[in-house]
């Protein structure tokens, strides 16, 4: 994935300045700009905080796996 250096520096000058709370900043700032409907600077932001999240050694949130239709979980808990 090509990384553009716009995001680079923002991201890099937010983890240098403000360590571990660059990522904190960088989400605060997307989700402003998803509540503005503002989708070509909310696509900025997700990447600067993926890269401050990187940069800061934070580990990213893991994805949430599919729930088992609940007739699947039924059946395990009867046995």
């Amino acid at each position: 994935m090509k990384t553009d250096l716009d995001i680079l520096l923002v991201a890099t000058r937010l983890v240098e300045e403000l360590g571990d709370d660059a990522a904190r900043l960088a989400k605060v700032k997307l989700v402003e700009l998803i509540a503005a409907n503002n989708l070509r600077a909310a696509a900025f932001w997700r990447d600067v905080l993926r890269l401050c999240e990187e940069q800061a050694g934070i580990k990213a949130p893991e994805v949430l796996q599919p729930r088992s239709p609940a007739t699947d979980q039924g059946k395990l808990a009867a046995h």
